[in-house]
């Protein structure tokens, strides 16, 4: 099944990177026609998240309930790893119905109604009933807590807030944290950003830089997308790094202490930002530019220093 996430994943950074150079385009040119289009190919990730699980484990019947269920969790809030919980279900669930049998005349009627339809709508009644309110319990109790910390204390809630960019890379609570450092722009304060900006590229370039420096802990799929990994932590797409937390859990303490530390230092060394956006392409736009280089290399060097600990060699190599 990993295997399957894995190449499932690899299939959309094409996504990734349409969304990130048009978003930091956007961002240079002021374009909102760039902005729009970047934002719809973002929206475009859960859907095909999903829809290439669910292919990946039960053929491609499976692609286009995949499809809708994938929309689904992004239209209710639950984004990537909502789609890859749906895109699992679905896959397997549609592989007990193809263990049905049916006479050879039936089969067409099977595969093109009966099994689409009957997962879609078993699986997303499980989504939408079962797996939304739970998360958005978390995450409404997340934006409060976030909201009652005091902001005079800016270096603690930075570090809270690098820490949750780093939990689940680009998932529902990045996105809070996210939001809620654009929401401070409102009020031209880029103390906030500034260290977001720093903990949103710390995940992925520490994850694509550690397979040059750490080889022997990696396996051949995530050396090979080391280097994408380092192209989208420029870009600022946090995404980067989900390929490698996918593989093997061991690496969720490293991105969320590692962004965590790398905005902290963000904020004690005065980095600010009012660009709604992260990543060393930013870095024209940034206030206290050496403050950004340096707090984003401490980031990078306490994500790979704790990854020498945490992450076994792969045997595969």
């Amino acid at each position: 099944m990993r295997k399957r996430v894995l190449k499932s994943i690899v299939q959309i950074i094409p996504v990734f990177i349409i969304g990130g150079i048009l978003s930091v385009i956007s961002l240079y040119t002021s374009n909102q026609f760039l902005k729009d289009l970047s934002d719809y190919s973002f929206l475009m990730v859960p859907p095909l998240l999903a829809g290439y699980i669910a292919k990946e484990i039960s053929g491609s019947v499976g692609f286009i309930p995949g499809l809708i269920l994938g929309y689904l969790s992004g239209a209710i809030g639950l984004g990537m790893f909502g789609a890859i919980l749906v895109g699992i279900i679905l896959g397997y669930f549609i592989n007990l119905l193809k263990k049905i049998e049916i006479s050879i005349d039936m089969s067409s009627i099977m595969y093109i109604v009966v099994i689409p339809i009957l997962s879609t709508l078993v699986v997303g009644m499980g989504l939408y009933y079962i797996f939304q309110e739970p998360m958005k319990f978390i995450l409404e109790s997340l934006g409060i807590y976030l909201n009652s910390l005091d902001d005079k204390n800016n270096v603690f809630l930075n570090f809270v807030l690098g820490g949750l960019i780093g939990v689940d890379l680009g998932g529902p609570i990045n996105k809070v944290a996210y939001v809620y450092a654009i929401n401070t722009l409102e009020y031209g304060k880029g103390d906030i950003m500034g260290p977001i900006a720093v903990a949103i590229s710390t995940p992925p370039l520490a994850l694509g830089l550690s397979q040059f420096i750490l080889k022997n802990r990696f396996s051949k799929t995530e050396k090979e997308a080391g280097i994408i990994s380092i192209l989208l932590g420029f870009l600022g797409i946090t995404e980067g790094a989900l390929l490698f937390l996918t593989k093997d859990i061991a690496v969720l303490p490293t991105t969320v202490i590692g962004a965590a530390i790398g905005a902290a230092s963000a904020s004690v060394l005065g980095v600010k930002s009012l660009v709604p956006h992260g990543g060393i392409i930013i870095f024209p736009l940034i206030e206290n530019k050496i403050g950004f280089l340096i707090s984003l290399s401490i980031g990078v060097i306490s994500t790979i220093f704790m990854l020498y600990f945490l992450k076994r060699g792969d045997s595969n190599g």
